[in-house]
């Protein structure tokens, strides 16, 4: 086959001395060939891993390292993406069983613990109120995350205790423990999540909440229906109502009075709030309830700015206070508070230079 003669678009015949023809049968050979013994450093790699030199059995070496691999979910776990996962039968059927990943159980449980500490001695320039809402955005975010593992609720569970000993034992004084079952008024995203739990705790003088993380219940995984698609107005129907926004929201909104203000800026507001999606410009959280949309200027109107919707942006309470920050103190706190990620902070700092303010880092 690496001799036969090779017919040229002019008609010449030619014998090539270099290469095999295009598509031949004999390249995947030539290639097992030539890859055998890079095939069998490769498998080396994994089946004797110096990491299992350990197993009396070095060449089951894969068993135990982390890598991709071959596993039976019927008699063990799988991990894949913070979860892992098992079946068992019902009935005639074999249905998912999902935990949080030890690993990862591990690991939100030294973070959870590590930030309770925080709330009893805060860092400072966030205060004891900044740690424990730096706390319930880390609970929150991990609810959202886990809730599809059909056990999350037993894997929060022992979360839970272990946050109440460090908050039980940190907060204690003479005067007696700080952990109240009263405190300020729930917002309406807290009262929908955790109104009706009874592990609600507060912490007096503060009087915040302190979200449970044992009050996380599972939650059926969505997926996309079938008869939704781009090529029939049915189809199309459903695919603009999943892409809805909070509308009760934005007609709260609507009718919430703006005294002194312009119909423009009432107008171009509510246009923010549909083109945004509901959802913060900075941070890209949602919005929950209309006392923490606020409005930003880009360019202060006492620079010039104006009404115009290419001048306004809808931006979280604490957003538009670090925009506006100049004491350092004051920056240090909704530093601490928003977490915000490079791409955030990059966002941030452009509002914050188009209202004359340095950068922060």
């Amino acid at each position: 086959m690496l001799t036969a003669p090779v017919k040229l678009e002019n008609g010449v015949q030619i014998v090539p001395d270099k290469g095999t023809p295009q598509g031949g049968i004999i390249s995947p050979l030539l290639a097992n060939i030539v890859l055998n013994e890079l095939d069998h450093w490769i498998e080396s790699q994994w089946q004797y891993s110096p990491l299992c030199t350990w197993c009396k059995q070095p060449e089951n070496g894969y068993r135990i390292a982390k890598k991709t691999r071959i596993v039976n979910v019927k008699r063990h776990y799988s991990d894949f993406l913070g979860f892992k996962m098992k079946v068992h039968p019902k009935g005639k059927e074999q249905v998912v069983m999902s935990h949080i990943a030890d690993k990862n159980l591990s690991h939100k449980r030294q973070k959870l613990l590590e930030q309770a500490k925080r709330i009893a001695r805060p860092r400072k320039g966030c205060g004891e109120a900044g740690e424990i809402r730096l706390y319930n955005s880390m609970v929150t975010g991990m609810q959202n995350y886990y809730q599809v593992a059909t056990h999350v609720n037993l894997d929060c569970a022992k979360l839970n205790r272990a946050v109440m000993v460090v908050l039980t034992n940190r907060l204690s004084t003479r005067m007696g423990n700080r952990l109240s079952r009263t405190g300020r008024k729930l917002t309406g995203f807290e009262r929908k999540r955790y109104g009706k739990s009874k592990m609600l705790r507060y912490v007096a003088g503060t009087n915040e909440p302190i979200y449970p993380i044992g009050y996380t219940q599972h939650k059926n995984p969505l997926f996309k229906k079938r008869e939704w698609n781009i090529y029939t107005p049915e189809g199309r129907k459903g695919l603009h109502d999943n892409l809805r926004i909070n509308v009760p929201l934005m007609l709260t909104l609507m009718r919430q009075p703006l005294y002194g203000r312009s119909a423009e800026y009432a107008d171009n507001r509510i246009s923010h709030f549909s083109a945004q999606w509901g959802i913060c410009a900075v941070t890209g959280g949602e919005f929950t309830n209309v006392s923490e949309i606020h409005c930003h200027h880009v360019l202060p109107r006492n620079q010039g700015g104006d009404d115009s919707y290419e001048n306004l942006m809808l931006v979280s309470e604490s957003v538009h206070r670090l925009i506006h920050a100049t004491q350092k103190d004051t920056i240090a706190k909704y530093l601490c508070l928003l977490s915000l990620d490079k791409e955030q902070l990059k966002k941030l700092n452009k509002f914050r230079e188009k209202v004359g303010l340095a950068p922060v880092t």
